[in-house]
């Protein structure tokens, strides 16, 4: 089972979206609890502490920490949404 919880924060950033984009990043959130390889979908950051992972909508990157990884369950928090040339400064 995968899990994504959003931080304080990232909610916040993401009720300020264009609702297509925000239509757009929750499905394929749905479409990643459904995918039987979750890590081959997602990018690992490099020196990019705490997130460990980034997810690629479009336009817009989901910045990830792992929390938890075990036989049957993976947690990802949401630490940050935002455009592609504003999310890595």
């Amino acid at each position: 089972m995968v899990l994504f919880v959003f931080t304080k924060y990232a909610k916040k950033i993401f009720g300020k979206l264009p609702k297509i984009e925000r239509e757009r990043i929750l499905n394929k959130l749905a479409g990643l609890k459904k995918h039987p390889d979750i890590f081959s979908m997602l990018r690992k950051l490099v020196d990019f502490e705490p997130a460990t992972h980034r997810l690629r909508t479009g336009d817009y990157r989901l910045i990830l920490e792992l929390k938890k990884y075990d036989a049957k369950i993976v947690e990802f928090w949401v630490l940050d949404v935002g455009h592609r040339k504003d999310i890595y400064k």
